[in-house]
């Protein structure tokens, strides 16, 4: 009875020491994760519900006092014109930078993935514009479309065409944002693709040609489907960086002329910092986190369709 008691406790005592040697990974763990927990609880959770809370209120930045108003700040965003403008300018601006930013961006790079003369140079020189500051090329931009002293002006004054001030133009300014914008990000998204281009399997790239297949149909039916899931992450971050558009505005435009060029970001720093109305800015911030949070959602619910891992 003795042999088989102490038998018997073996597995007892095996268990307690595995058990007790989880609890100690498991502490080791919450350790660990502990700081970036509390990073993201105070400066990403805590932030947000505060913000939904604060637009549910009219408070205001120079006055202490704010009473709860319920979903007015949604109710008075959703009548504004202003607020559907710069929906409409946002949407425009943030479709039309990011695919004509991957089209131009993935030829550039189907071009350097080729045999080409100084590859590295140009690699240098398409990539160079990514590494500047916002501001300081929305600065050198500014002085580009200079009607009267800018380089476009002077060069299209030289075959008796006369160069309109673009940023204060209701129709141009937008576009013109735009191509300042593409040329930020074009050299980034060509260095990706063509990092992801140059890593496809050239066996595959072999047995298209050997089927018939020529250029285009080898890239479309092969490369360009290895690629998707770069294709997908470029287009997810690219939207959602084109949407959270600030500094072009701040620096080139100011929203105008009359809103033309009016961005969502750029609404809601002026509703918080311009006139002060931090019930309303919140409800703005609070319908941006909602619209991102869609596009992603919807994104990666289609992306099975196209994107092949």
């Amino acid at each position: 009875m003795a042999v088989q008691s102490a038998g018997m406790g073996k597995p007892a005592r095996s268990t307690f020491f595995r058990w007790t040697e989880r609890r100690r990974e498991y502490l080791a763990f919450l350790i660990l994760i502990f700081p970036n927990l509390t990073q993201l609880a105070v400066w990403t959770y805590w932030p947000f519900i505060n913000s939904i809370f604060i637009s549910i209120t009219d408070w205001n930045l120079l006055s202490p006092v704010h009473e709860i108003v319920g979903l007015n700040n949604y109710v008075a965003l959703f009548q504004s014109p202003t607020f559907w403008q710069v929906m409409r300018n946002t949407v425009i601006f943030t479709v039309g930078s990011i695919f004509i930013r991957l089209g131009l961006s993935l030829a550039l790079a189907v071009l350097l993935n080729q045999w080409l003369i100084a590859r590295g140079f140009w690699r240098l020189i398409i990539f160079s514009p990514h590494i500047t500051t916002t501001a300081a090329m929305a600065l050198v931009w500014s002085a580009m479309y200079d009607p009267n002293h800018g380089p476009i002006a002077a060069v299209l004054k030289l075959f008796g065409i006369q160069f309109p001030n673009v940023l204060a133009n209701i129709q141009w300014v937008l576009p013109a944002l735009m191509l300042v914008a593409i040329w930020k990000a074009l050299g980034f998204s060509t260095v990706i693709f063509l990092a992801a281009l140059q890593g496809v399997d050239r066996e595959l790239k072999d047995a298209a040609a050997v089927d018939g297949a020529n250029m285009w149909q080898a890239f479309w039916h092969v490369s360009f489907p290895a690629i998707s899931p770069v294709t997908y992450f470029l287009l997810i971050t690219g939207l959602i960086d084109a949407f959270q558009t600030f500094d072009l505005v701040s620096v080139m435009t100011n929203g105008g002329p009359v809103n033309a060029s009016n961005l969502y970001v750029y609404y809601l720093y002026r509703e918080s910092f311009h006139y002060y109305r931090m019930g309303s800015a919140s409800a703005i911030a609070v319908i941006f986190f909602t619209i991102v949070m869609t596009m992603t959602y919807v994104q990666n619910r289609f992306a099975s369709r196209w994107v092949h891992y």
